[in-house]
């Protein structure tokens, strides 16, 4: 399954609003919020997140909320010091559509639905 054309953009114009400085340089940013885009309460919301949250156990991360450049819309979220392939795992896992990840200061796209992929650039002018 592919990821809609729209939301693909959407998701590649964003902004990351950090709650702590990262101790580390690569990570996945990763939600559990809306899966497959449907708009949950923010209750439901917050217990999946709570649910990934006990999936982090054992790596870095820190909290980040990420959100479109004006913050009208955001998701809590999760920066964390784990490989991709684990990463995409728990997108799968909690229907995300895509997951963030940054190596080496570079911030990519990734699809959970497919192979698609894009590099979206330095991760410093993405940050609030």
């Amino acid at each position: 399954m592919k990821i809609n054309a729209n939301l693909w953009q959407a998701y590649s114009n964003v902004k990351f609003d950090l709650q702590h400085k990262m101790a580390f340089e690569n990570c996945a940013i990763i939600t559990a919020w809306n899966p497959e885009s449907d708009k949950l309460s923010e209750y439901e919301n917050c217990v999946n997140n709570q649910r990934l949250q006990n999936e982090l156990i054992g790596y870095d991360w820190c909290s980040v909320r990420v959100g479109d450049p004006e913050f009208y819309w955001f998701e809590e979220s999760f920066a964390v010091n784990m490989p991709l392939d684990k990463a995409l795992a728990l997108g799968r896992v909690y229907r995300q559509n895509a997951i963030y990840y940054v190596c080496n200061n570079m911030l990519y796209l990734h699809s959970c639905k497919g192979e698609l992929r894009e590099c979206l650039g330095d991760f410093n002018l993405f940050k609030l």
